[in-house]
């Protein structure tokens, strides 16, 4: 709390009475504000981390196959809420008797609860934040593999900001995969690959304008970098390739809101950018891919604490 006072300091003039009112209600709307976007920002790993592949067969040198993928990211039910506890706040509660009661979650409904606080003796009222009010989001973005030397292949994907309904994407990454068989046969009947990918990537979510005293909230962006290690294992059989793989990623995550009000937007994100934010998450992906000629048509399923389809067509030069 003495660090949202210092910055306060630095951005207005206060009486010492107004400064603590602001700070505990700026440390409770940080609280709030984690546990509101983390399940979004956990599921993001997953949405992410899969498709990098069609297979774990060795590519020829210069070979190139150019994708365009289609995402179908689940929600499950135990992440759209969260509960709110007025034991964990220190100025923000909830209005009426009650002393805690869910609401929505980043991936949540339109449920939402009425909260109030105090700012000098002034008690204030708004409606807890909605959440996208879907049962999966849809992502798409563009892919690039191209073989390199000795059974390694350079892959890179990008997506530009997309906005669908509510919430926007955009990502960036770049990845490494290398063939293990061919360094016990020539002409193995499974393919073994190991993969190292890292992706930068932002999710935005606008939701209902939550007034405040000294503004209003209305978006929150969430920045992601993961690293993600893998092996692969893929059979062909005939034109259809059937591949599994298990993977391990590591994210660090930057959160930060929008809206209106320097004083409450500058506070907020001051304080947000101290919680340092990381998960480390396992991940289990499973496969096909059918080639037609030139062409193949894959499809993905990346599961672990989420699930996410993946849906590609794919062109090989």
């Amino acid at each position: 709390m003495h660090r949202v006072k210092y910055i306060l300091l630095l951005f207005t003039s206060m009486s010492f009475s107004q400064l603590d009112d602001i700070a505990d209600i700026a440390q409770d709307l940080v609280f709030l504000a984690d546990q509101y976007v983390s399940p979004a920002a956990d599921a993001s790993v997953y949405q992410f981390s899969g498709g990098w592949y069609t297979s774990a067969n060795k590519k020829d040198l210069w070979d190139l196959e150019f994708s365009l993928q289609g995402n179908l990211l689940f929600i499950p039910n135990r992440d759209k809420n969260f509960l709110i506890n007025e034991a964990d706040l220190i100025n923000i509660g909830i209005k009426g008797d009650a002393t805690s009661g869910n609401t929505p979650s980043a991936l949540g409904g339109t449920n939402t609860i009425e909260l109030e606080g105090s700012l000098n003796d002034e008690t204030f009222e708004f409606d807890s934040p909605q959440g996208v009010d879907e049962t999966y989001i849809k992502h798409a973005q563009i892919q690039a593999t191209l073989g390199l030397w000795y059974g390694t292949s350079f892959i890179a994907r990008y997506s530009p900001k997309i906005q669908i309904n509510k919430t926007y994407y955009q990502i960036l990454g770049f990845g490494l995969q290398h063939n293990i068989s061919q360094w016990f046969s020539e002409e193995p009947k499974l393919n073994i690959a190991s993969l190292i990918t890292y992706s930068f990537y932002t999710i935005g979510d606008n939701f209902t304008p939550v007034s405040l005293p000294l503004g209003q909230l209305d978006s929150v962006i969430v920045d992601g970098r993961s690293l993600t290690l893998g092996i692969i294992a893929s059979k062909q059989f005939d034109r259809l390739i059937v591949s599994s793989a298990i993977g391990l990623s590591s994210s660090n995550f930057d959160y930060e809101v929008g809206g209106e009000g320097a004083l409450v937007i500058n506070t907020l994100n001051q304080a947000l950018s101290t919680l340092n934010e990381s998960s480390t998450n396992f991940k289990v992906d499973l496969g096909l891919d059918y080639r037609l000629g030139d062409f193949s048509i894959n499809s993905m399923l990346t599961f672990g604490n989420y699930a996410n389809l993946l849906f590609g067509l794919n062109y090989n030069l």
